[in-house]
C-alpha cells in the first residue's frame, strides 16, 4: 500500500503557543505517532507538510535583518523552511519507528513545484502565512508593501499568491525513494513554487497550497490513501455556526457540491476537501480529513471525514 500523510504547519505549535525548534521536534512525535499503522516495511509512506507559521517567521527575519545579511525571496524562504522541518520530521520519524523496532530509511527532500506564471493567483494574494498578527505589526508590514488580511476571523496574517500546482519535478525521484522502502518527506509548503523559463526553471514569490500539492503527488504516484491531518476531527459544513454539522462518508461529488456551497472557510478547510476530492475521483483510493488522534478509527471509517469514489 502506498500511502500519503499531510501534516498541517501548525502540528508543530500549540494554538496559541510560541514556535521553537525543541517544541517543533516535540510535537512532531505526537503527530507522527498516528502514523503507526504505515511504519511496517510493506506500506510505502510519505510524509508531506505545511509550513505557514515557518516561512512567516522566515520572512519576519529576513526583513529585520536587511542591511546586515542579504535578502531573501519567498520561495528561497520556503526551501528553507523544507529543510528545517524535513530535518525535524526525519529525526521524530527515524525515532518512531526505532521504537517499534521497524528498521527502514527515512530521506527528506527538497522539493520544486511548477507553476503557472499567468495563474491569476498572482493577481490575488490569498494563502495565509506566519503568526498572528497584532495592529501595529500588521500596519508596519503593509507600509512595506504586504498584503496583511484576517484569517477566517482568527486575526490578522500576512497572504500571499497561492498559484495551482501543474507538477512536482521531484515527484519521480520520490517514486524510487519509495520503491526502495525509505520513509520519504517531501513537498513541504506545498513545494517551492518554480515556473518553467527557456533557461530553465525560475523561483517565483508564491506559497503552493500543500493539500493540493499532496492530492497531485499522490496522484502522481498512484497512493491508495491520503490522509489530511489537522487540528479539529472532520471536516463540517456551518462550521462555527449553530448549524453546525460534521461531514462524515461522502462521496467525491458530493464533497465538490460543498465546496460549491462554500461550507469550508478559503485557505483552511477548502483547499482540504478540494484536494480530498480531486484524489478520490478514481476508483480505489479514498481520502482523509482527521486530527491525528483520530486516524486510527478514521482508516476503519469510524470517524473522521472520508471521500471515496461515487
Amino acid at each position: 500500500m502506498r500511502v500519503v500523510a499531510a501534516l498541517g504547519g501548525n502540528a508543530f505549535v500549540p494554538a496559541g503557543g510560541t514556535l521553537t525548534v525543541e517544541g517543533q521536534l516535540r510535537y512532531a512525535r505526537e503527530a507522527l505517532s498516528c502514523l503507526r499503522p504505515f511504519f511496517p516495511p510493506e506500506v510505502e509512506l510519505l510524509v508531506t507538510h505545511g509550513n505557514g507559521p515557518q516561512v512567516g517567521h522566515q520572512l519576519d527575519r529576513a526583513e529585520r535583518s536587511l542591511g546586515v545579511a542579504y535578502a531573501l525571496p519567498l520561495d528561497v524562504c520556503v526551501a528553507q523552511t523544507q529543510g528545517e522541518l524535513g530535518y525535524v520530521l526525519a529525526q521524530a520519524l527515524r525515532e518512531l519507528m526505532a521504537r517499534r523496532g521497524v528498521a527502514r530509511p527515512v530521506a527528506s527532500l527538497v522539493t520544486q513545484v511548477v507553476v503557472d506564471p499567468d495563474d491569476p493567483a498572482f493577481h490575488h494574494p490569498s494563502k495565509p502565512v506566519g503568526p498572528f498578527l497584532d495592529p501595529s505589526r500588521a500596519a508596519a508590514l503593509r507600509s512595506r508593501g504586504a498584503v496583511v488580511e484576517d484569517d477566517a476571523g482568527r486575526g490578522l496574517r500576512r497572504v500571499v499568491p497561492s498559484p495551482e500546482p501543474r507538477s512536482v519535478v521531484e515527484a519521480e525521484v520520490v517514486r524510487r525513494l519509495l520503491a526502495q522502502g525509505a520513509a520519504v518527506v517531501a513537498a513541504g509548503g506545498g513545494g517551492i513554487p518554480v515556473v518553467s523559463t527557456g533557461d530553465g526553471l525560475r523561483g517565483v514569490e508564491a506559497v503552493v497550497d500543500k493539500d493540493l500539492t499532496s492530492a497531485l503527488l499522490a496522484d502522481l504516484l498512484g497512493a491508495e490513501v491520503l490522509a489530511i491531518l489537522t487540528d479539529v476531527p472532520c471536516a463540517y459544513t456551518d462550521f462555527r455556526t449553530p448549524a453546525q454539522a460534521p461531514v462524515g462518508r461522502v462521496g467525491a461529488s458530493r464533497a465538490r457540491a460543498l465546496l460549491a456551497q462554500g461550507h469550508f472557510a478559503p485557505g483552511s478547510m477548502e483547499p482540504k476537501m478540494d484536494a480530498c476530492a480531486r484524489f478520490a475521483s478514481r476508483r480505489g483510493r479514498r481520502a482523509i480529513v482527521c486530527d491525528p488522534p483520530g486516524l486510527a478509527a478514521a482508516l476503519r471509517g469510524e470517524g473522521g471525514t472520508i471521500v471515496e469514489p461515487d
